[in-house]
């Protein structure tokens, strides 16, 4: 392993040994990818978790890639020799942690998130409906309308639902529903 051993321990040179842990990044607003490259090019080892989900946007259903945890991204660096370089790089506003001094964060919890991800990204699974429930459409051309689920359709992300107000049944995009 280039970083060590599980404890995070590596030998520098036969005297000295650095304590690589990992360590939570609090960034400036939407600065997350930024921070990461910045502090890669730093030789540092960077995570910054992705997910990929739909959403309602502008009343229509796309797929966005979005950062998992908002302004935060986990780098494993050596807290006495690189506390600095961290602390003061472009869009990082500071380790997190508690009175003033950085808290490391255990390898199992970035281990417990990297084991969930798929190509690098986590992936949400839709809002499952049963038959009979009541919905509310939160996008598109029915925008604001309720109805009732009736199913599934296989083979196709939608669903078919009966609107109340213009007593239809319509086939729709099961991310612009949301329960009632």
């Amino acid at each position: 392993m280039p970083y060590g051993d599980n404890t995070g321990c590596v030998n520098k040179s036969d005297r000295q040994y650095i304590m690589l842990n990992w360590y939570l990044i609090y960034t400036k607003p939407k600065q997350e990818d930024l921070v990461a490259d910045r502090l890669a090019e730093f030789g540092l080892e960077v995570f910054n978790p992705k997910l990929r989900e739909r959403k309602t946007l502008r009343r229509r259903a796309k797929e966005v890639v979005s950062p998992l945890f908002p302004n935060y991204l986990f780098v494993k660096f050596d807290l006495m020799e690189n506390h600095r370089l961290v602390k003061y790089a472009r869009g990082v506003s500071k380790i997190v942690g508690f009175e003033e001094a950085p808290a490391p964060v255990d390898h199992s919890i970035i281990e417990s998130i990297k084991n969930r991800m798929e190509s690098g990204e986590l992936t949400t699974s839709p809002v499952e409906f049963a038959s009979g429930e009541e919905v509310e459409v939160k996008g598109g051309p029915f925008f604001g309308l309720s109805g009732v689920f009736v199913a599934g359709l296989s083979g196709m992300e939608r669903v078919s639902i009966l609107l109340k107000e213009i007593d239809a049944r319509v086939v729709i995009d099961p991310a612009l529903l949301g329960r009632i």
